[in-house]
């Protein structure tokens, strides 16, 4: 029973922290049905933990490592931050492509009549739902968002590439409050909004 254990905790330790990392993609994707995961991983979370704390009552210290790893889940997913660190990784693995589309957006390569633009195949992947926004394309600069989660009245998170800085951006603000902004690099921005 120990080994079936601690593998059941060590799966269900990867099964949290791999729903927590694409959970943004799948709610984009699912919609509704992408939450349909947080029940299960909790009342599954909390079925190793009574067996786990029943076993060692009974003084079955064998049980002791699975509910070290069940600690050390709880503390991991209440305090890292998942998304600010999945927006540093995403903008490291997608910035040189992600420039490639911003420069394709202003020299006319991809047409921008629209503000919400998409993507050329080949390009989907950079943004979660295979769009991008384009804020500003003239001669006072450019300004183009990559959705991170593109949430329906929950907050959005977008990268945001701004040839004006955060000036621009807040002039580009829309109906839809900004949060935050935080730089990622020269003309790259990390941006929450309301919508």
């Amino acid at each position: 029973m120990n080994k079936k254990y601690l593998l059941g905790t060590i799966t269900l330790a990867a099964a949290i922290f791999a729903f927590l990392w694409y959970s943004d993609v799948l709610f984009d994707t699912t919609f509704i049905f992408g939450l349909i995961p947080y029940p299960v991983l909790f009342i599954a979370y909390i079925v190793f933990a009574i067996i786990g704390i029943k076993e060692l009552l009974k003084g079955n210290h064998q049980f002791v490592v699975g509910l070290i790893i069940l600690l050390a889940t709880f503390f991991v997913v209440r305090f890292f931050p998942f998304r600010d660190a999945k927006v540093a990784w995403d903008y490291r693995f997608h910035s040189d492509k992600r420039l490639e589309v911003v420069e394709m957006i202003a020299d006319g390569r991809i047409e921008s009549e629209r503000a919400l633009t998409d993507l050329p195949s080949g390009y989907k992947t950079l943004s979660s739902d295979g769009t991008v926004y384009v804020f500003e394309n003239d001669k006072d600069g450019i300004q183009v968002g990559f959705w991170v989660f593109r949430g329906m009245l929950s907050g959005s998170m977008e990268v945001v590439y701004s040839s004006g800085g955060e000036d621009l951006i807040w002039k580009n603000e829309t109906g839809h409050p900004i949060r935050s902004i935080k730089p990622l690099d020269e003309y790259w921005y990390y941006v929450v909004t309301d919508y």
